[in-house]
């Protein structure tokens, strides 16, 4: 099982999934405040790999689009308890992202080619039978602001116990191939 598949859940499914119905959104469209219960922080921590999620919270507005499409766009908040890299003491992050998605039937989604190479072109998220999962959506961009590498403010990484010194006298030391390169013929020698 490849590390995608063991972070994605099926549609709806995941920890905070949220579904809204294409059709329950008005033309003027429709505000949506959630914040998870506990149990779901918990797995999310999971997921997350940190200690603790706590005080996450996110808003988003709905606006409807042609084709049976779906915008979303709001902020969301949170905290994040991890280990740092540097004292291996915990540490919280704090979290507060803007955000703005369009969903789309997963037929037209499924249509886009992107280029191997293409980094910046975003897709559009997947609707299942006009339902898009607003939830998971908020979740994937709470999970890409959390630090791969936590330090704590002002920590130092020292190096690996050896001093300037011991570092300075190694850089000195002679390689074993400055031997060889005075073996090697110079241009008048040929």
């Amino acid at each position: 099982m490849s590390d995608e598949e063991t972070l994605s859940a099926p549609f709806g499914e995941a920890e905070m999934s949220l579904l809204v119905l294409h059709d329950e959104v008005p033309p003027h469209g429709r505000e949506i405040e959630h914040q998870p219960e506990a149990d779901v922080l918990s797995a999310l921590a999971g997921r997350f790999n940190v200690e603790e999620v706590s005080d996450l919270k996110f808003q988003a507005l709905l606006m409807p689009l042609d084709n049976n499409c779906l915008q979303a766009s709001g902020s969301v908040r949170g905290r994040v308890r991890q280990i740092c890299g540097v004292t291996l003491e915990p540490i919280w992050t704090e979290i507060d992202q803007q955000f703005s998605a369009e969903f789309q039937p997963q037929e037209l989604v499924a249509k886009y080619i992107v280029p191997e190479d293409d980094f910046d072109t975003e897709l559009p998220e997947a609707m299942q039978d006009g339902r898009a999962d607003i939830g998971e959506m908020v979740t994937q961009v709470f999970a890409m602001e959390i630090p791969a590498y936590p330090r704590a403010e002002g920590a130092e990484f020292a190096g690996y116990g050896q001093s300037e010194i011991e570092i300075e006298a190694e850089d000195a030391k002679q390689s074993p191939f400055a031997a060889l390169s005075a073996l090697k013929p110079t241009d008048g020698d040929a």
